[in-house]
């Protein structure tokens, strides 16, 4: 029995982590699975769409994988940047299960992210074990686990990305550098010489390599790692640490993982901080050379040779700071591709002009308004952001009155990712880890106060003496920070995100319906040659085209369609109007059809395809990317939708301060005119009516909401669809929510019938249409004539059936010059695709009024048909 308890004693905690990875388990794994495991295997996101892509093509290529992709960033291609950790891991995984393809390889990646989740709990408590204590490192062990926001969202069941494998190696890496310094300090050097203390920075040189292999601007790692060995020689009059030892392990260490990263290093042609190139490479070997001159500086310390020349104890530090600025100028001047790539990281924590629009980017602790935020943290991090800032706090008391220099080192990291965090929201799942092991420190710290521990302690056989109110008030200190917390994580996990099934169907039906299909498929497994720029258009072996979309989609187009898109999430293919850019942005903003064409013509555009968010919240986006600042992009923008409940209707404003004292403000802007003139709202909004060269062919079924609505009321009836769309406004803007998006659309074409729809001729259904609508460009039958009498314009009409059964009025309206119209259209009457006309063209001049009926080989190939009127 009493080697029992002396087990229970030496291993107790083991079986508390298991319990904290069993509720990592249940967060991560089963409730999301429902969301992941649906019509089909779907990853969350976009960007594991593109490790599936990667792992899919490694794994028929095995072991070679691509680092050149023509497949995207149509028709330049794209240097891949995602790492080789995750894509191997993949493909090793998905061959192992015999999973080389599709649902059975998706299947497989979807855990990949979860198991790191769980595994994260490791190095999390490695690192506070190794700062603090145990007990510490058992509470943040279980405090990144129940983390909410974007840790947790990317550690969950179908997000295969490498954000969580990000902070996984550089906790681990920082945390098992650590342990190699604690292991080794106040040793002499034969004894750390032996295989059983090497092992310890080799290990946490193997952990910096994997981080940087996880994520090419990884190297970060070593800047950071090199602050905590700075620190340690410009503060050693204040700070006790074992500066030799400390500069060996870190020479070791980053060794280790340059020689890790080398086989990886020459993937791009030239130096790049987010690419696989000898970028990094430099860095690590730059590193493990500094931190070799450190050691050679604290040698020549020890030996008194900054005494020898009089400059007495602060020789040591004004050489260390006099070193670094030698460097750091060299680099400037004879590195100076190196030296930008270095600098360029300054931008991350600054992000500018279109890149504020993604989200993983915007400034964590400010709203779009510009105004100071807390509710971020509390969506991110629970009620545990405030118990981590009261540990930084703390800490940094601590490290002033006890002057420990390890935990100086971590206090380092916790500031650097604050100031990261600050910039950018994307690096919340970083700072995770931060509140994850100082949120521990200060509960730690309150439960020894409050005796907590003490009666854990006596529940395994001691008799400690206890304040039944201090436990009281420790176990209310528990619930503050852990319930709130879980009931956000519990929240948050149950859904993963990724394609809805609009989408998904739309995308299918591209990849079987649109040319060459197989064609695609074959270069879609291929190995591509990596060439030494991709300025020019790449070298395709077979004619293809382009798909324009919004970024967002890119990936899913590539991999779900198997088709090239223009634009990607990598914010390639965007292009701009400000520079006359070709690309999404000055495609889908253009203000007439002309300019949409001039860029589809360059980019070589077949089908373009949209969705309801483009239309309506991801319009500002696109406007933002093609004007270069937020504030140019409100000129698409007129006011806001308002309820006047006396008048029983909608109304508009232009600012929020005209809106009526008794109205009820729509948290929804009304477009502009200038809106309603682009490609966007002509495409979707309009379904393509008054255009020359684009004509819908797939629809796909209606928004979700819409979806309910449609058994309940007729959608061909527009007051019963606008009665329920001011309803549901009128319901989500008590509680100050946007309508939902197929309601946006349905107050976007009551507004344009109110405001605009007499000046520009061409009419509109107040009505739902589907959530995803794909356009192919044609060149458009060329219809002509000659008109008589004083007719100035003629018009088009032909009403169009859609897939989903939809009816809609295409309308063209042209002017008659010197007694002759011509009127290019784009829909054919014998068009093999379900989207068709289902009347003939009407041809209207005055009171003449004449039908065409138009075949596909005429639209095709922009034949000239002659109809006088």
């Amino acid at each position: 029995m009493q080697k029992v308890n002396g087990l229970i004693k030496k291993y107790w905690h083991i079986s508390i982590l298991v319990i904290v990875a069993l509720i990592s388990l249940k967060l991560r794994i089963l409730n999301p699975w429902d969301s992941v495991f649906t019509w089909t295997v779907r990853l969350g996101g976009n960007d594991p769409w593109y490790y599936y892509r990667l792992t899919e093509n490694t794994i028929h290529n095995f072991p070679y994988r691509i680092w050149f992709d023509p497949f995207t960033n149509y028709p330049y291609g794209t240097y891949t940047h995602y790492g080789p950790f995750l894509v191997y891991l993949g493909s090793i995984a998905g061959i192992i299960f015999n999973a080389t393809e599709g649902e059975s390889l998706r299947a497989v990646l979807a855990f990949i992210p979860a198991i790191g989740g769980i595994l994260a709990i490791i190095p999390v408590y490695l690192l506070t074990k190794e700062v603090f204590d145990k007990r510490t490192a058992l509470i943040a062990a279980f405090f990144i686990t129940i983390v909410p926001g974007q840790f947790l969202q990317r550690s969950i069941l179908g997000f295969n990305d490498h954000h969580i494998w990000e902070t996984f190696w550089q906790v681990s890496a920082i945390g098992v550098f650590i342990l190699a310094y604690n292991r080794w300090r106040d040793r002499k050097a034969e004894e750390n010489i032996k295989f059983k203390q090497l092992i310890y920075p080799v290990a946490a040189g193997v952990c910096v390599a994997l981080y940087i292999l996880s994520w090419g601007p990884g190297f970060i790692i070593a800047p950071i790692l090199l602050s905590f060995v700075f620190s340690a020689f410009v503060l050693g009059e204040f700070f006790k640490a074992d500066r030799k030892n400390l500069s060996l392990v870190a020479v070791i260490t980053f060794a280790v993982a340059a020689i890790v990263y080398l086989p990886f290093a020459f993937n791009y042609p030239g130096f790049s901080r987010v690419h696989y190139s000898p970028f990094q490479l430099l860095v690590l070997a730059g590193s493990a050379v500094i931190s070799a001159a450190f050691y050679q500086i604290e040698r020549w310390n020890e030996a008194g040779f900054f005494e020898k020349l009089g400059l007495g104890k602060r020789g040591m530090p004004v050489a260390v700071i006099i070193f670094t600025a030698i460097i750091g100028g060299l680099s400037l001047i004879l590195m100076p591709d190196f030296a930008s790539n270095l600098l360029s990281v300054v931008g991350v924590v600054q992000p500018r002009g279109g890149a504020l629009t993604i989200a993983e980017v915007y400034p964590f602790f400010f709203t779009h308004g510009g105004e100071f935020t807390l509710a971020n943290a509390v969506l991110h991090f629970g009620s545990l952001f405030f118990f981590a800032m009261a540990g930084i706090f703390y800490s940094a008391y601590r490290v002033v009155r006890k002057r420990d220099f390890v935990e100086l080192s971590i206090l380092i990291w916790a500031v650097l990712m604050l100031i990261a965090l600050w910039g950018q929201n994307r690096f919340a799942y970083y700072f995770a880890a931060v509140v994850a092991v100082y949120s521990a420190l200060i509960v730690s710290i309150m439960f020894e106060k409050l005796h907590f521990y003490r009666v854990l302690e006596n529940v395994l056989g001691a008799k400690n003496k206890f304040s039944y109110f201090r436990v009281i008030f420790a176990v209310i200190i528990v619930f503050a920070a852990v319930y709130p917390t879980y009931v956000l994580a519990n929240a948050q996990s149950s859904y993963t995100g990724g394609p809805g099934k609009q989408w998904y169907d739309a995308l299918l039906w591209m990849r079987e319906n649109t040319p060459d299909g197989d064609k695609y498929r074959e270069y879609y497994l291929e190995l591509y040659p990596t060439p030494q720029s991709n300025k020019e258009p790449f070298s395709y072996p077979f004619e293809t085209y382009g798909v324009m979309s919004w970024w967002d989609y890119g990936h899913w187009i590539q991999t779900i369609a198997n088709r090239m898109p223009v634009a990607n999430p990598f914010q390639e293919g965007i292009g701009n109007k400000y520079n006359n850019v070709p690309g999404a942005s000055s495609f889908f903003t253009a203000e007439n059809e002309s300019y949409a064409e001039w860029v589809a013509e360059k980019l070589n555009v077949r089908y373009v395809v949209s969705d309801i968010e483009m239309e309506t919240g991801k319009f500002y986006a696109m406007a933002v990317w093609a004007e270069g600042d937020l504030p140019l992009a409100e000129k698409y923008y007129s006011g806001f939708f308002y309820y006047s409940p006396s008048l029983g209707k909608l109304g508009y404003a232009s600012s929020q301060w005209d809106v009526p004292l008794d109205s009820i403000l729509i948290p929804l802007r009304v477009p502009g005119e200038l809106y309603y003139k682009t490609m966007e709202a002509k495409l979707h909004l309009l379904d393509g009516s008054g255009l020359s060269h684009y004509r819908m062919i797939y629809e796909s079924d209606y928004p979700g909401e819409w979806r309910s609505y449609a058994s309940q009321i007729d959608l061909n009836n527009e007051n019963q669809v606008l009665q329920v769309a001011v309803y549901e406004s009128v319901m989500r803007a008590q509680y100050h929510v946007p309508p939902t998006m197929g309601t946006q659309e349905v107050l976007y074409k009551y507004a344009y019938r109110q405001l605009y729809e007499k000046d520009t001729g061409l009419p509109v259904k107040i009505a739902p249409s589907g959530y995803v609508k794909i356009f192919e460009r044609v060149k458009g039958a060329v219809v002509t004539g000659k008109v008589s009498g004083n007719v100035t314009e003629v018009t088009v009409k032909v009403t169009i059936m859609t897939n989903q059964n939809r009816t809609f009025e295409y309308w063209q309206t042209v002017k008659v010059e010197n007694g002759t119209y011509t009127a290019v259209i784009p829909y054919s009457h014998d068009s093999e695709y379900a989207v068709k006309p289902v009347t003939p063209y009407y041809f209207t001049a005055g009171d003449v009024v004449k039908e065409l009926t138009v075949s596909e080989k005429q639209v095709q190939n922009g034949e000239i048909i002659q109809l006088d009127l």
